[in-house]
């Protein structure tokens, strides 16, 4: 029978996802305590919300701090082996490079 399992980690990579998508630098907080609460065993959720936290981080201002998240989420996604999210990823990749002037 089906189930639908929900804690405050869920919720939390739930809103980021949906917050970071207005440009609100202020979802990195939810996103680090969903990254937190994760136990290692679903990569593709990981790989999304890294770059979920990558994308929060640049618009916080800070790209630098972005990179291990999105090297990370890129690592993922190739295990995984998403196409969506490599795109996003490379996307992301990107405006980070653009940010740090390179």
């Amino acid at each position: 029978m089906p189930y639908l399992f929900i804690n405050a980690h869920h919720v939390a990579r739930w809103r980021g996802n949906c917050l970071v998508r207005f440009g609100d630098p202020d979802t990195a907080e939810d996103l680090r305590s969903a990254l937190a609460g994760m136990d290692g065993t679903y990569n593709r959720a990981e790989s999304g919300v890294r770059c979920d936290l990558g994308h929060a981080l640049l618009a916080a201002g800070d790209p630098e701090a972005a990179q291990p998240h999105i090297h990370r989420a890129q690592q993922l996604a190739t295990m995984t082996g998403s196409r969506r999210q490599r795109r996003r990823i490379d996307e992301l990749s990107k405006a980070v490079n653009r940010a740090l002037g390179g």
